[in-house]
């Protein structure tokens, strides 16, 4: 994408140049059979759309590599079903993504779903879930090398097992192996596995393409001697890794790929050809075309939004329930057309957003808010690039309920949040204000897009890199999932942590650490981001002592809690005062499932005033000792080095990724326990206190 931002927005309407020659249709294959193949290939968990297998991925099978096709390609698998399209009605999120998206965007739908029941008398073409394409199109086949693209006359694709999608592959036909020297083999024929082809080609605008053998191996030109050349390749170990050769069995041409890699290659590689492959769309684009391997690191970062589902207050008027109204599907509004028909609404509701949030509603209240919004009476507010950007946005509701007893007790009888205030352990009492057992909650994400080569969070402002869901770049809904389970709550003495505070700013222990960030942003930014400044995206020393306690829990957690520390989830609240804005200091552990009704307690359980009395102090007893130190416990940062850390590393701090909400930055055990180390390096600890005869 190369439009500007939207007013409304972040992404702007965009139109591509070339589309696809046919409508991606894995339906018609099914009904007509013709060949007689299943169209299931794999099957993925819900959250895995979102977080790693989402739209514009690679999903890698055990036998070939897919990609989910854009939001274009599932209207018809939404269409075919019985009943409406499920979606989440939540209107935070919703505003939230209509200030990405734009105000189009109208529902939160959930991803259309395959049964999994072995005797399922359905029809299969219905059942279907999201819709995919083979990518990368190019193949070499495992016997003879031979390179060629899906459509090549000796591939065929088997897919006969119903309930054996895994088994799905590509055959090369009676394939008698190659000698490398240009001549077949005197093999007997066999059927061969093909694979797909590893190397692709990327942009930073998000494009992903299939790499140009043909014209790679002949240097930009045609095959001399035909038409179609074939292509084989070749693969040697070295001392300095694979080599692979393309090779050219028509004219004898070949060419190594490791001229596709170093500095130089950008000169040799072509420029982009503008392809969203997920869209079936070429768009414009002229940004250098850089090699990229299937399945890299770097190849699919998703863009998504997330946040607690919050109990609302009690809706006494119709606008307090007019904001809920627009986060469902206007088509289910639109069926409410006398006062009578409110209770049948409120069933629809609960069925297909799955929510019992209108049953204590008035009826005449709704009534009056459903005319309200028909009538064009409420229209959404527009959030401006500020508050979008901003953090607080979502973290500040959150905080004021958590720390409300009145807010969370009040609505602790809905079937998505139970909160119950527990005792603070004694020992806990000078730094911890109070705890919360929130044994029952609900998250809400949305997927928004994605972006290749960096992670959003490193090209926040450069709407642009975003790749859309859509060929028009407006979507008038998002995919979306919810996820139920449990946490824990601790809210920290705010006059400890600021008087604390205060004392680690002055230290040159701080300087250091902001200086490593300022040079890690330069370096690692994406150049497109713009001009931001690096302090603003620079987390406070509150941050770092809580982010790292959380760290501790949840590796200490995993222990009792009956959960692996991968299931568990950190959200850090930790801000100074600010214009218009209270200050924060807590945290909130949680475990969720997407595909369940919940969790089984375990971690809720620890909010027991003698269980989290001792967990705190397991985790700050094994917290003050590293099998590293005195090499973690005195690290810093130096000169032009550029790591995010301190006192941390995998034997004492790390967590999974799927864990830490900053992939394991900002963490230093010296700013929570106050370590005993070299004074150059030494900080005062917020739980220093605590760890006395631990």
């Amino acid at each position: 994408m190369t439009d500007v931002a939207a007013e409304d927005g972040l992404l702007a309407p965009i139109d591509p140049l070339v589309l696809g020659g046919s409508p991606l249709d894995p339906i018609a294959d099914v009904e007509t059979n013709q060949p007689k193949n299943r169209a299931r290939v794999g099957s993925i968990r819900p959250s895995a759309m979102l977080y790693t297998n989402g739209i514009g991925a690679t999903v890698d099978l055990p036998h070939l590599s897919v990609m989910p096709h854009g939001l274009d390609a599932w209207e018809p698998i939404y269409a075919r079903r019985p009943g409406p399209a499920e979606v989440i009605a939540e209107p935070r999120l919703l505003e939230l993504v209509q200030a990405h998206l734009g105000s189009q965007v109208a529902e939160l739908r959930k991803p259309p779903w395959a049964p999994e029941e072995r005797g399922h008398a359905g029809s299969e073409a219905i059942d279907l879930g999201i819709p995919g394409r083979i990518f990368p199109q190019w193949l070499r086949c495992t016997g003879c090398n031979l390179l060629a693209p899906v459509s090549h006359e000796q591939f065929a694709y088997v897919n006969v097992n119903r309930y054996r999608p895994d088994q799905a592959q590509f055959l090369h036909r009676k394939c008698t192996g190659w000698g490398g020297d240009g001549k077949q083999t005197s093999r007997k024929p066999k059927d061969q596995p093909a694979v797909p082809a590893r190397y692709l080609i990327a942009c930073t605008n998000g494009h992903l393409d299939e790499f140009p053998y043909g014209p790679w191996v002949h240097r930009g030109e045609t095959c001399g001697k035909a038409k179609i050349p074939q292509l084989r390749m070749r693969e040697w170990k070295s001392n300095i890794g694979p080599d692979v050769q393309i090779m050219c069995v028509s004219c004898g041409a070949s060419r190594g790929m490791l001229e596709a890699t170093g500095p130089k290659a950008v000169d040799k590689l072509p420029h982009c050809r503008g392809r969203h492959a997920h869209l079936d769309a070429f768009y414009a684009c002229g940004e250098p075309g850089r090699l990229m391997m299937l399945g890299a690191a770097n190849q699919w970062f998703a863009s998504t939004l997330g946040l607690l589902a919050l109990p609302r207050e009690e809706a006494t008027s119709a606008a307090d329930v007019v904001p809920f109204l627009l986060a469902l599907p206007q088509a289910l509004l639109a069926g409410v057309t006398v006062r009578a028909a409110v209770p049948m609404f409120k069933m629809a509701v609960g069925a297909q957003a799955q929510t019992d949030a209108l049953d204590d509603v008035d009826d005449d209240v709704l009534w009056e808010a459903i005319e309200v919004v028909k009538n064009g009476g409420a229209v959404p507010k527009a959030m401006s690039a500020e508050r979008r950007a901003d953090p607080l946005t979502v973290l500040g509701p959150e905080w004021t309920v958590l720390t409300d007893e009145r807010k969370y007790t009040r609505h602790s009888g809905s079937t998505d949040f139970r909160a119950v205030r527990r005792e603070v352990p004694p020992a806990l009492t000078s730094i911890v204000s109070s705890v919360v057992a929130v044994e029952k909650l609900k998250k809400v994400n949305a997927f928004i897009g994605f972006t290749r080569i960096d992670a959003l969070d490193r090209i926040q402002d450069a709407s642009a890199r975003v790749a859309p869901l859509n060929r028009n770049g407006r979507p008038t809904w998002v995919p979306a999932t919810e996820d139920r389970g449990e946490g824990v709550f601790i809210r920290f003495e705010e006059t400890a942590v600021a008087a604390w505070e205060d004392q680690v700013k002055t230290l040159p222990v701080w300087t250091a650490f902001r200086d490593a960030h300022r040079i890690n942003f330069r370096r690692r930014t994406s150049k497109t981001a713009g001009d931001i400044d690096p302090d603003s995206r620079f987390p406070t020393p509150r941050y770092w002592a809580i982010h790292t306690l959380s760290h501790l829990l949840i590796r200490e957690a995993a222990m009792s809690s009956g959960y692996g520390s991968a299931s568990l989830t950190e959200r850090i609240y930790a801000w100074p005062e600010g214009e218009g804005r209270d200050p924060a200091a807590g945290l909130l552990i949680t475990t969720t499932a997407s595909d369940s009704e919940g969790t089984l307690g375990g971690l809720v359980d620890l909010a027991r005033p003698e269980k989290l009395g001792k967990l705190v102090a397991d985790a700050l007893r094994r917290g003050q000792r590293c099998s590293s130190d005195p090499i973690c416990s005195h690290r810093l940062p130096t000169g032009k080095e550029e790591f995010l850390h301190g006192a941390a590393c995998h034997f004492c701090l790390f967590v999974s990724e799927t864990s830490c909400e900053r992939t394991n930055r900002f963490l230093d055990r010296r700013l929570l326990l106050g370590l005993t180390t070299d004074p150059a390096v030494a900080t005062p600890g917020l739980l220093a206190s605590l760890t006395e005869g631990i």
